[in-house]
């Protein structure tokens, strides 16, 4: 797992700004797909395609990024995502998200899930079983709302692991 060193907050508005880009994306036609410029512009762009500028912005990010659609299947992750997880991410797209997280994750994150399918937006932190040791995650669920119906979520997780660790000194030190 790639430690995190930016904090919480700091990352929280990076997250903040990179949903902004994407949706202004989405609004232009398709978050994959957006009509930033001709095909030879894109090619002379140091990024390349939009999809090429996506992929740089949510691999760069330290966080986990998703989508997952209607029926729970991943639609599109970052590196980070499926390193966690040990999965390749050409594997990861398609599978469904109980697959991925297995019986216990999937218990703790699975009324959220449903929820922001529902339409209702999610932040909550959990603890995830994680190659034998316990993961502390806060977690984002952004409904994807088009003409009223959920289309999908997406998702945004940090693992706070060691922040829980300083708050659970500090608390000992104080009591």
């Amino acid at each position: 797992m790639a430690s995190v060193s930016h904090s919480p907050l700091r990352t929280w508005v990076t997250l903040w700004i990179c949903l902004t880009f994407a949706k202004y994306l989405h609004s232009k036609g398709s978050v994959l797909q957006a009509p930033i410029g001709t095909d030879e512009q894109e090619r002379s762009r140091p990024w390349g395609s939009s999809e090429s500028l996506l992929r740089l912005l949510i691999d760069s990010l330290p966080a986990f990024i998703s989508y997952i659609d209607s029926e729970q299947r991943y639609v599109l992750a970052n590196a980070l995502y499926a390193a966690f997880f040990g999965i390749e991410l050409d594997k990861l797209i398609g599978s469904r998200v109980k697959e991925v997280l297995g019986d216990e994750a999937y218990r703790n994150v699975r009324t959220h899930i449903e929820a922001a399918l529902r339409g209702q937006r999610q932040s909550y932190e959990y603890m995830l079983p994680h190659v034998g040791k316990t993961r502390h995650i806060r977690a984002l669920y952004i409904p994807h709302m088009e003409k009223g119906k959920v289309k999908g979520i997406f998702v945004l997780g940090i693992d706070i692991t060691e922040q829980k660790k300083l708050e659970q000194k500090l608390a000992e030190q104080i009591s």
